[in-house]
């Protein structure tokens, strides 16, 4: 009874440290209960085209959040484990058995995550109708959104968060019982010392680093998968080593350099840093792994809505089209059009050669150049240029529907001959109504292909609005025969993007809950160097230091924790970035620039709050 009291007055007495902790387990656990109740909202069941992608995506979601939950809770223990050691160490002293110290303190942190869960489900329920609203416009569904608590994903919410809550339960109290009483009594005075420099493994780490970048680049030479696993291990190798052994070289040329160490607060600053570095570069390691992540993976799902907004233009760039060289059926196909009130925007015909078993449509430079242009395609002019030096090679462009292209190809075989791919492009051509890989060969050879396959004439309408054309598709299969392969706007559906919708709102969610483990994570280190420094700044104010040349030394100290891991995991995702985009071949640079400037500024949030933090602890403030 008396342990439970004590933990009780220790847990009031704490909550403000707690504050970055249990909003981030609050925000955590609502997001895993929508995530969850996703999968048993009978609304979103009814929608029988998208109810298996809410499935697979709320289930992955689930996972990360829960692989999340297990990394952030273990490592915030060990920083409040660090916060309260001299604490726990001074029981000992007063004769309180090792046992019930760890039992009170332990109890103090299961007693937090009931808290955030409570809280957290209770959010959860409260803004899940505004979650799911959001969710069905994400995904274009044109649906009613009732309010729905489900049972089930309150169970699993609280199971799953009740194991996670007991390992760590478990694990502080082993840590204490563990831990020897000097130990914890002295455990903010351990002697610092700079660390030693390795000349071979700094460099070494920037040698890694590019050739990891460099398989990942010219993956197409090894095959994707073996490049992603290479590159992926050497990045995160190189990285544990740039931190570990090239920026001791940095900070120690720094130290070396007396104009810039006795400038304004840098000897204090500097020093801090270079002390400090021994001990966290592996944090800073993490933490450059994790911002790659986030950057990447929400600049991946932000790549892919404004990438499929040019796909729907590759794959539909007419309202309506068809093949037929019959001057009647075209008459009555637009006699049709003209009754339904409907103008024509702009009427396109263009031959073609279809080969038999080989999957490609031919034609010729002239033809492409007219489709190009009437179509206003983004950097035809480039392409164009391509086009008017064909000589003995083609121009490959990639059939509608394919999203990434894992090959890399230097010639195609049209018939019994190959030719030389001088340029892989994929622009709109002729959309899913004629779903083939295009070869565009010059006119010369395109006259003498013509001798040996069948040719046909595609036609393309774009209609002044190509919504709301289903009786119009209706009218348009009753003239055209089934050889015509009629495809319209109404046709072609919206199955991919509403995929794409959920994949891009969940993603943002997830990108939320990755920046806060990232921030998180360096701030509990930070808040715990903070701790370490306070005698040092108290000697500092002794000997005439002031306040505002203590709040620029902190503010240099901090900022520097962290900004070196963001700069080199804004590298390693604008590599990543760069080999996204050519494997969609569709610039990305847009996209990428929103989600870095995203992630600065929630990461910036973190700076100014951590730095404030710092300041109050070694001005004594709290």
């Amino acid at each position: 009874m008396y342990s439970f009291k004590l933990t009780i007055m220790n847990f009031r007495r704490n909550l403000k440290a707690y504050g970055l902790y249990l909003m981030a387990m609050v925000f955590s656990v609502a997001t895993y209960y929508n995530f969850t109740s996703m999968r048993y909202n009978p609304q979103f069941l009814e929608v029988k085209n998208i109810s298996m992608y809410i499935e697979s995506t709320s289930m992955t979601a689930s996972i990360l959040m829960i692989l999340f939950l297990v990394f952030f809770i273990m490592y915030s223990s060990n920083f409040f484990l660090n916060y309260r050691k001299k604490e726990i160490g001074l029981y000992g002293l007063m004769g309180v058995d090792n046992y019930k110290v760890a039992f009170i303190f332990a109890l103090e942190g299961l007693l937090l995550g009931i808290m955030s869960l409570l809280i957290g489900l209770f959010l959860g329920l409260l803004f899940s109708k505004l979650f799911l609203m959001l969710l069905a416009r994400a995904a274009l569904l044109n649906m009613r959104i009732d309010f729905f608590i489900s049972k089930k994903a309150i169970l699993e919410t609280i199971i799953a968060y009740s194991i996670i809550l007991f390992i760590s339960f478990l694990k502080g109290y082993l840590e204490i019982i563990r831990t020897n009483l000097i130990d914890l009594m002295n455990t903010l005075r351990k002697a610092e010392e700079l660390p030693k420099v390795n000349y071979l493994k700094g460099f070494a780490s920037l040698v890694t680093i590019g050739i990891a970048y460099y398989i990942a680049v010219n993956y197409g030479s090894y095959g994707f998968a073996v490049a992603l696993f290479w590159s992926v291990i050497l990045v995160i190798l190189g990285t544990y080593w740039l931190f570990g052994s090239f920026m001791p070289m940095l900070v120690r040329l720094l130290v070396n350099r007396k104009k810039i160490q006795y400038r304004g607060t840098n000897i204090i600053s500097i020093s801090n840093i270079a002390f400090r570095i021994k001990d966290n570069y592996r944090t800073f390691a993490a933490v450059a792994v994790l911002i790659t992540v986030c950057i990447t993976s929400f600049g991946t799902v932000s790549s892919l809505k404004y990438f499929l907004a040019e796909n729907h233009r590759i794959e539909v760039p007419y309202t309506i089209s068809f093949i037929s060289s019959e001057q009647e059926e075209i008459e009555r196909v637009e006699e049709i059009i003209a009754d339904s009130n409907r103008s024509i925007e702009l009427r396109q015909q263009a031959d073609f050669l279809i080969v038999p078993q080989s999957g490609v449509v031919v034609v010729n430079s002239s033809t492409f150049e007219s489709l190009l242009t009437a179509l206003n395609v983004r950097d035809r002019g480039k392409i164009l240029a391509r086009a008017g030096q064909l000589e003995d090679g083609v121009i490959y462009v990639e059939r509608p529907g394919v999203l990434m292209d894992l090959v890399e190809r230097k010639e195609v075989e049209v018939g019994d001959k190959v030719y030389e791919i001088k340029l892989q492009a994929k622009v709109p051509l002729f959309g899913n109504g004629l779903p083939y890989t295009a070869i565009v060969v010059n006119d010369r050879e395109y006259e003498a292909l013509r001798l040996k396959y069948e040719e046909k004439q595609f036609n393309g309408i774009i209609l002044d609005n190509p919504e709301g054309i289903r009786d119009l598709t209706f009218r348009l299969a009753e003239v055209l025969t089934e050889e015509s392969g009629l495809y319209t706007y109404f046709m072609a559906g919206a199955m991919m993007y509403d995929l794409v919708g959920i994949v891009y709102f969940l993603g943002a969610f997830l990108f939320l809950v990755f920046v806060f483990a990232t921030g998180s994570i360096i701030y509990f280190k930070i808040l715990t160097e903070s701790f370490r420094d306070r005698a040092k700044f108290e000697i500092l104010k002794k000997i005439g230091t002031t306040e505002q040349e203590i709040h620029q030394s902190v503010s240099k100290q901090v900022g520097l924790f962290f900004a070196l891991p963001l700069v080199a995991g804004i590298i390693h995702s604008l590599v990543a970035i760069s080999v996204l985009s050519d494997l969609m071949n569709y610039s990305l640079i847009r996209p990428v620039i929103i989600s870095i400037v995203v992630f600065i500024i929630a990461y910036g949030l973190f700076y100014i709050f951590t730095r404030r933090k710092f300041v109050d602890v070694v001005v004594m403030k709290g």
